[in-house]
Formats: C-alpha cells, sequence, structure tokens
C-alpha cells in the first residue's frame, strides 16, 4: 500500500481526534474509488494499530440499473476483509418527489439516515465519509457561488457529529494512485460525468479552468478552507461566550438584547444571527447571507416592534429584545364571556377569572371594587382597536393602545391582554391599570374582587 497516503490518513485520524480505542467505525462505501480507498486504508490501520472495528454500509439508490451490482460487489469486499456488511435500497427518485427535494439532495438525507441507523446499534459509533480533498475545493466553490458566508467558506469538517472524514488531507490523483499500486478495483458510477449535477458541473468545468491558471488551485482553495476553519472554531468559543451573558433561551426561543447586539461588530453579528438562527431552526441549512443581512438591516429600524419570515424561523425585534422562533407565535382566539355571577370563569388558554365577594386586599393579579363601582353583568373581552379607558389624574379617556406602548406591551402581550367592561366602561385590564373610582367611599372595605390566574 501507498505508505505516504495511508500515513497521512492515520495523522489525521490521530490530530482531529476521529476515533478512539475500541470504538466502531461505520464505513460508508459506494463502490467508487474513494469509499473503496477509505475502506482498504482504514481496514489496514484497524488490524494493525488500533483495536477499532469496522463495519461496512452500503446505500443503492435505485437510480441506474448496475446499482444491485455496485450493492454485491460493496458486500463481497467487506466479507474478503472480514468485515460486517449492512445494505439498503431505497428508490431516492420517489423520496425527491415525495419531498420536493433534488436527487443530489434526497440521496444525501438517504444515505445520512440509514448511515445514522447503522452507526445506532453500536455504542458510541462514528460514521466514516470519503470526502477528499478535491471534494472539499468544489464544496467551498459551491457555497461561494450560493452567496455563503465567511463560515461557508469553511467547508466540510473533519467531524459533524458522528460523521467523520478521514480523507480531507488528501486528493483524488493519490486516491487513484493508492488503488493502481494495490492493484484494488472500485466501480465507476457514470452519473459522476453528468453535468446535470451542480457538483460535476464544479468538478469538470469550473476546477480545470482554475487549474489552467494555477495547477495547484483545488490544493489551495481546501488549505484555505482549513484557516478558515481553524478561525470558525475560534468564533464559535466567542460566540458561546456572548450568547451565555446576553442571551436567554427558553422553550425553543432564543431571545437577545438588541442593544449589546448592535454594539458588535458587523463581521460578529453576523456569526451571531446564523448561530441564533441555526440553533432555533435545528441547523442552518437554507439559510444564506443575504438572510443574516435583511436581519442586519431591519435592526436600524426605528420601529420599536417589526418581524421577519425567513426559512425555517421567525425574528422579530420587541423594544429591547430580538426574538428568533421557529414559527410566529399563534393567534390568541378571541374572548368574549359575560359574568353575571359570582364565580370562577375559565378562559379557554389556562387563565382563569374570578369574581368574589371580598374586603379591600391588595393582589398584583387582583383588582378591587366597591359596591357602588361596579355593576354586574360584567363583559370580558379581547382587546380592541380604539379601545380607551379612564386613567388616574388624567380627565377624560386615553386609548389603550397608547398604555401598550407606554408600558412596552409586545404585540403577543396585546393579544393576551384581558379587558374587563362594565356598562361599555373598561373597569380593569389586569396587568396595565384599573380605572379610577366613582364616587366610591374610601371608608369600605367590603366589595367585589376581580382576579386573573397568570398564563
Amino acid at each position: 500500500m501507498s505508505s505516504s497516503l495511508v500515513e497521512q490518513v492515520v495523522r489525521d485520524l490521530s490530530k482531529n481526534q476521529l476515533v478512539t480505542a475500541g470504538q466502531t467505525v461505520v464505513v460508508a462505501v459506494s463502490g467508487g474509488a474513494d469509499s473503496v480507498c477509505l475502506l482498504h486504508v482504514l481496514s489496514r490501520w484497524a488490524r494493525e494499530n488500533s483495536p477499532v472495528k469496522l463495519v461496512v454500509a452500503h446505500v443503492d439508490h435505485a437510480l441506474r440499473a448496475q446499482s444491485a451490482d455496485d450493492a454485491c460487489f460493496v458486500e463481497e469486499i467487506a466479507r474478503q476483509l472480514g468485515w460486517p456488511f449492512y445494505g439498503q435500497r431505497v428508490d431516492v427518485a420517489a423520496v425527491a418527489r415525495r419531498e420536493g427535494w433534488g436527487i443530489e439532495e434526497a440521496g444525501r438525507e438517504v444515505r445520512r439516515e440509514f448511515l445514522a441507523t447503522v452507526a445506532a446499534r453500536f455504542p458510541s459509533a462514528v460514521v466514516a465519509l470519503a470526502h477528499h480533498r478535491d471534494d472539499q475545493s468544489e464544496t467551498v466553490l459551491m457555497h461561494l457561488a450560493r452567496g455563503c458566508g465567511v463560515s461557508g467558506l469553511a467547508g466540510m469538517r473533519p467531524r459533524d457529529g458522528i460523521f467523520i472524514r478521514p480523507l480531507l488531507g488528501v486528493g483524488r490523483t493519490e486516491i487513484h494512485a493508492f488503488l493502481s499500486e494495490n492493484g484494488l478495483e472500485w466501480h465507476e458510477d457514470e452519473s459522476n460525468r453528468d453535468q446535470r449535477y451542480k457538483r460535476n458541473l464544479v468538478r469538470h468545468q469550473v476546477i480545470p479552468a482554475l487549474s489552467g491558471y494555477n495547477a495547484q488551485a483545488a490544493r489551495h482553495i481546501a488549505e484555505a478552507a482549513q484557516k478558515v476553519a481553524v478561525e470558525e472554531d475560534y468564533w464559535a468559543e466567542q460566540l458561546e461566550l456572548w450568547l451565555a451573558r446576553h442571551g436567554d433561551w427558553q422553550q425553543g426561543q432564543c431571545s437577545v438584547d438588541v442593544t449589546a447586539l448592535c454594539l458588535t461588530h458587523p463581521a460578529f453579528r453576523y456569526r451571531l444571527f446564523r448561530e441564533m438562527l441555526g440553533r432555533v431552526r435545528g441547523s442552518a441549512r437554507a439559510l444564506e447571507a443575504v438572510h443574516f443581512r435583511l436581519v442586519d438591516e431591519k435592526l436600524s429600524d426605528p420601529a420599536p416592534q417589526w418581524q421577519l419570515d425567513l426559512p425555517g424561523c421567525w425574528v422579530a425585534r420587541r423594544y429591547d429584545s430580538l426574538v428568533v422562533r421557529q414559527e410566529a407565535p399563534s393567534p390568541v382566539a378571541r374572548l368574549d364571556i359575560v359574568v353575571d355571577d359570582l364565580g370562577s370563569y375559565p378562559l379557554g388558554d389556562g387563565r382563569i377569572f374570578t369574581l368574589q365577594r371580598s374586603i379591600r386586599t391588595p393582589d398584583e393579579h387582583s383588582a378591587w371594587f366597591s359596591v357602588d363601582e361596579l355593576q354586574l353583568p360584567l363583559r370580558i373581552r379581547s382587546f380592541q382597536p380604539g379601545d380607551r379607558m379612564r386613567i388616574v389624574g388624567m380627565n377624560g379617556h386615553k386609548k389603550l393602545k397608547a398604555l401598550f406602548a407606554e408600558r412596552r406591551w409586545s404585540h403577543e402581550l396585546r393579544q393576551q391582554a384581558v379587558v374587563v367592561e362594565s356598562s361599555g366602561e373598561i373597569l380593569w385590564v389586569p396587568g396595565l391599570c384599573r380605572s379610577p373610582g366613582y364616587g366610591s367611599n374610601p371608608a369600605d372595605q367590603t366589595g367585589f374582587q376581580l382576579s386573573l390566574s397568570p398564563l
């Protein structure tokens, strides 16, 4: 075997801490040159230098007439090397139609799901993928052409969760030399030449054109990605520290202080947007630089409240906070309940309105009215545009909308607001204010207590 390639892979396994002693490695083998090389290199390493076990996994995409032959070919290699084999046939074209995906995306999702399923059979297993240095160069160019941020220039990482990439340090030419020197066969997938697929277009047209300018162009692009990845690891640590100080995570929602956010450098702020949106969505896939730029531009909007719908998430400013959720809050059901007697009245959202006879007692969730001030029936309803009420120290009425703005109530709080009125006059808005008394005797101690349990 080519010692230089094997030594490079072994160094990378150690340097990047991709596999630990005793661990099971699920090797994804398509039957092509790259994955056959990966399997043979890891097999030699596992037997000679490390107490790890290999498992061979193959997915038949059912896209070509020869795909069944590929599955048999991979199974035979696994048998010869003495490693367990797991295979699955999936109609990827049908999956693509059902999910509305492209063939490439559907194939990737199907493979990852199957490989993760195989890995789950073994404690702490990892999955080895055969992406190499030239694949890395193609990936970076595709990210760049699509409009990625700086993070996208890091390309593929040696480790991504349970997935590892031991071949990122070697190129396609080295792989083919290794196979030739050791008399190893592989199956060539003719779809790799089909330039309807974006990666093939980059591989067969863009990379050769760049190589005409500099023969080492692909290597230099991959090396640049490696440098960016190191810097991105540093920024990831800084993001974690900043979000721990300024972020609030609860119930799948992220909120950060707008003032602190605006004080950060734009380069750092873009990374914050990517991190926040990615965490809430589960991944940053389908998010591009244009989405982060849109959020950044909205931060300069003087409006105290605004919102944006982005792919897979909802971003909103609510006064001093920037809020990120997977979806916009659900609209609140409208309230309209008549209270004509003492008792408790469920509002349908977990809150309960209660009317009872009581002595005068202070309570942040209650309002007390003398017998003279309150006449039944009461109406418990939602806020309506144009609502006005009397407030202490002011002649006439003031719009609830203005009171909401003064108290910095978000749109969501306004939707949840409960208005208590009698004979068309608003008496109380829990959490906001109570109307002043109407000629009640301060000496009165017995009257009605209105209470609303909090959400």
